[in-house]
């Protein structure tokens, strides 16, 4: 229970910050110093990007005493707790998440009770109180809360499964009744905790432990098999109530990779060492290496990204001398060791282990290489446990064993590495400081390794189980503790912008090119079409590529995501792949950005209800710029003084626009020292526009706005003459590269050697653009002309907006009411207190019937079928609760029979 606390220590007092809304709102205005540039305690962002914002929304619906079925501030609103990932059903734990760091005091109580409960399972099955807490300790700093914490919901019941299943058996071998009382909830809170595919990965070690006790029973078999079915089957009916509307949301979505591509996804052989070595690369989650090609580094961050877990050297070394060891318990070492054999084998693509893991219903749609990490890491823990049980047991390992396991472990390295030795070579060649930190880490765990596996063969004593636990514990703590270095010691976001658009945005909506990241506006109950979301509603994502953005990756719809017209060709890939089909790679095409798509589509963004648009600052999406084929790479300063002069020639058919307002230059300050007045003479032909801009407020290596006095028009055949001049005041510099091959070359007049040229940007901007309304050092805030209301009737109606589920219509002659908000099963409307029928309106919207007269209009969310399914829960429970009673008041008389 301690330690949990203790390798946290520096974020509760408040020494460091890993607060994730630092890093994925986009709105930290500013951050101190990080010991380590790597992962800030987490690797997967998804932590902040859903669970503590939706996990925030779900708490606060609980705590106003709503149900939350609906959210309504993400995309055109979509269900909540049928999404999963939000946690909305995992009570009391999720009303933790209330709070902005309730996320890290959730991590605290799930790491506490996955040492509790896996210490318990380790007791039950009679093991020593210090191998039992050993592995304990083991799974509660287990890297899944490092590399994907986010899934940690489900964790600590997957030990508490086990337990309830050992008590059955150990019930049923005795002829008594109960035991089976813990499997209903530990099953139900796998599910309630968020991740259905952890909870599964988890549920097929539990389905071969069942089965292994299954056949060890003998004539208790069937009395066993009744339990875990009891035990089982009102587990399942417990969780009904999130799993029907789970089910109906998948059948309505957009499942992404989800839909066939896992079967088909397992790691390459840079990765192969992660499991084993994982901080061979350096720090998990550090910058990339200069000089590393984009290949390698797209490969081993995709691995990364895929791998839920690791074992490292020292859990694996006590793992195999478990079984190089034998011992009394030898069944279940051989199926704990063939369980994560046959997991290994599937996360590195051998095609038998593939097929087989793919005949387990839904595994092939689910990421199993990525979220089979937990239960393998319960499997390895439970054989370090076995080896120190034993080796306190049964004494010290004899030579055999000892010469097996030093065997078995060099081969087991030498299978690891060597696939990823040409990887690791070009991944350190261009010499960083980040071999001494990979070697040192990897060395500092080999040593530990070796030193856990010596005490193995030594005579088992107070002092030397002192020191395994010892090895073992810093082990855990500091592969757990060293992620906190990483960790900026503050951080301030800044929420003026927020605040501004508490005050003004109203029932309408806004879109976010990257600040207040995804989700995060639900948290402060304002609405973004922005999302980051799995299952997305199929009919969101194709009103998203038929009217907003064609080239957008839905499930990820920020405004500044990487855009690909290939996503939407991998169910068709992975298809083709399956029947033996090979596809030959098309040429890549680069799609427009988001910018240039919501000026396309600009009245369609309206049409939606959106009155704001948000940038990063500098940024202005609805201008044309074109930047200069110029090539950054090698780019060099060029010094201009007071009193100085740049000129030179920008080659006719360079430019891609056809008129010039502005002109930003790529300027460095001197760490804000330049000062004095920037001036820039333009000209196409002769033709020419000037404009300057004061240093005092320029930011250092970014770039300068200068406009122009007059547009100035650009003929396709007609070169570019620019002159810059500094008057007086202190030097700037501007940056200059070099123009790109596939550019015309250029020509000189002064000051600068061809081919270079200045980094500019040349800025149209549409006299009719949308107006800056708030800016800062976080953001911009853009309104736009005309976004449509929430609520919208006929011109006989007029509408009083009581909510984003109320209106109060008055009409002079029957109409129909549009509500721009997703049309979905389970929504329903009253009119004046009457059930009225909502209909598809505009593809994806709701649309009602309004009478003649006066009336309130309400609308209210339930899903299809939850009333059948809370009773089911409701009668689950109670014949859960009955049964135990029942049972317990039996085993009573039989103690007691004189009572």
């Amino acid at each position: 229970m301690i330690l949990p606390f203790l390798v946290n220590a520096p974020v509760l007092f408040g020494v460091i910050n890993n607060d994730p809304a630092l890093f994925a709102m986009f709105l930290t205005r500013s951050m101190g110093h990080r010991l380590l540039l790597a992962a800030p305690g987490w690797l997967d962002p998804t932590i902040g990007l859903i669970t503590q914002p939706l996990g925030m929304l779900s708490a606060k619906d609980w705590l106003s005493g709503s149900i939350p079925w609906w959210n309504p501030f993400s995309g055109v609103g979509m269900p909540l707790a049928a999404e999963m990932q939000t946690l909305s059903f995992f009570l009391p734990f999720v009303l933790l998440l209330k709070f902005w760091q309730g996320w890290l005091v959730l991590k605290l109580v799930i790491q506490i009770l996955c040492g509790l409960f896996f210490y318990a399972l380790l007791i039950e099955l009679r093991f020593t109180r210090l191998a039992a807490y050993l592995a304990g300790s083991a799974y509660a700093l287990s890297a899944t809360f490092f590399l994907v914490p986010h899934v940690m919901g489900p964790l600590p019941f997957a030990p508490l499964l086990l337990l309830g299943i050992e008590r059955a058996q150990r019930a049923a071998r005795d002829g008594r009744a109960l035991g089976w009382g813990l499997i209903p909830l530990a099953l139900a809170y796998s599910i309630y905790g968020g991740y259905p595919e952890v909870a599964y990965a988890d549920g097929t070690l539990a389905a071969v432990w069942t089965i292994w006790r299954f056949a060890t029973l003998g004539a208790a078999r069937a009395r066993f098999a009744g339990k875990v079915a009891l035990g089982g089957g009102i587990g399942l009916a417990l969780t009904l109530p999130l799993v029907v509307p789970f089910f109906q949301y998948v059948r309505l979505s957009y499942l992404g990779q989800h839909a066939d591509l896992y079967s088909w996804l397992w790691l390459l052989p840079p990765g192969a060492p992660l499991q084993l070595f994982p901080f061979i690369y350096g720090p998990v989650g550090a910058p990339v290496p200069a000089g590393v090609s984009p290949v390698l580094s797209n490969l081993i961050t995709s691995c990364w990204n895929q791998l839920g877990g690791w074992f490292g050297p020292l859990a694996s070394c006590m793992a195999l001398a478990a079984i190089v060891r034998p011992g009394r318990r030898q069944g279940l070492v051989r199926l704990l060791a063939g369980y994560i054999l046959i997991w290994q084998l599937r996360i590195w693509g051998f095609p038998p282990a593939v097929w087989l893991i793919d005949q387990i219903p839904l595994m092939g749609q689910t990421n199993a290489v990525r979220f089979c990490g937990p239960a393998m890491e319960l499997a390895c823990f439970t054989l370090l446990a076995i080896t120190v049980d034993t080796w306190q047991t049964c004494g010290a390992m004899d030579r055999r064993a000892i010469r097996c396991l030093i065997a078995l472990s060099l081969a087991i390295v030498v299978i690891a590495v060597a696939p990823a030795l040409v990887s690791l070579y070009a991944w350190f060649a261009p010499g960083t400081a980040m071999p001494g930190f990979a070697i040192g880490a990897t060395g500092a765990e080999l040593i530990l390794a070796i030193g856990a596996g010596f005490m193995l063969t030594r005579r088992p004593s107070r002092v030397a189980a002192l020191m395994l636990a010892a090895i073992i514990g810093t082990d855990g703590f500091a592969t757990a503790g060293l992620s906190q270095l990483a960790a900026p010691v503050h951080g301030t976001i800044d929420l003026r912008g927020v605040t501004y658009l508490q005050r003004h945005l109203g029932l309408a909506r806004f879109y976010s090119l990257q600040p207040f990241g995804p989700n995060y506006p639900a948290a402060y109950g304002l609405a973004a079409i922005d999302e980051n979301e799995l299952p997305v509603p199929a009919a969101w994502n194709d009103y998203i590529h038929r009217h907003l953005d064609p080239y957008a990756d839905v499930v990820m719809f920020t405004g500044s995501q990487a855009r690909s017209i290939g996503c939407v060709l991998l169910p068709r890939a992975a298809a083709a792949l399956r029947n033996g089909v090979f596809i030959r790679p098309q040429r890549s095409v680069i799609p427009p950005d988001q910018s240039a798509e919501l000026r396309r589509h600009l009245a369609a963004y309206q049409a939606i209800g959106v009155k704001y648009v948000l940038t990063p600052p500098g940024q202005d999406p609805f201008i044309e710029q074109a930047p200069l084929p110029v090539t950054t790479v090698g780019q060099v300063p060029f010094q201009l003084a007071a009193g100085g002069v740049l000129d030179g020639v920008i080659p006719a058919g360079t430019v891609a626009v056809h008129q010039i307002d502005r002109v930003d230059a790529l300027i460095g300050t001197y760490q804000g020292a330049a000062r004095g007045v920037l001036r820039l003479k333009l000209c196409a032909g002769t033709v020419c526009a000037t404009g300057h801009a004061d240093l005092a407020t320029a930011r250092d290596n970014h770039y300068l706005p200068i406009p122009l006095d007059r547009p100035l028009a650009v003929p396709h055949d007609t070169p570019l003459t620019y002159h810059f001049t500094h008057a007086s005041g202190s030097a700037v510099a501007l940056w200059l590269g070099s123009f790109r091959i596939d550019a015309p070359p250029a020509l000189a007049i002064g000051g600068i050697t061809p081919p270079h040229a200045p980094l500019l940007r040349l800025v149209t901007e549409p006299p009719d653009r949308p107006p800056l309304v708030f800016h800062n050092r976080v953001m911009r805030i853009y309104r736009l002309a005309d976004p449509h209301p929430l609520f919208t009737a006929g011109p006989a109606c007029h509408l009083t907006p009581l909510g984003i589920d109320a209106v109060d219509a008055d009409c002079t002659t029957a109409s129909r009411l549009t509500r721009l908000e997703a049309f979905y099963p389970g929504w329903r409307a009253t009119v004046a207190g009457h059930s009225v029928a909502i209909t598809p309106a505009q593809t994806m919207f709701q649309s009602i019937p309004l009478p003649e007269g006066s009336s309130r209009v309400r609308f209210f969310y339930r899903p299809p079928f939850i009333r059948v399914s809370c009773a089911a829960a409701l009668a689950a429970l109670l014949a859960w609760i009955a049964l135990l009673a029942a049972q317990s008041a039996q085993a009573r008389r039989i103690q007691c029979p004189d009572r």
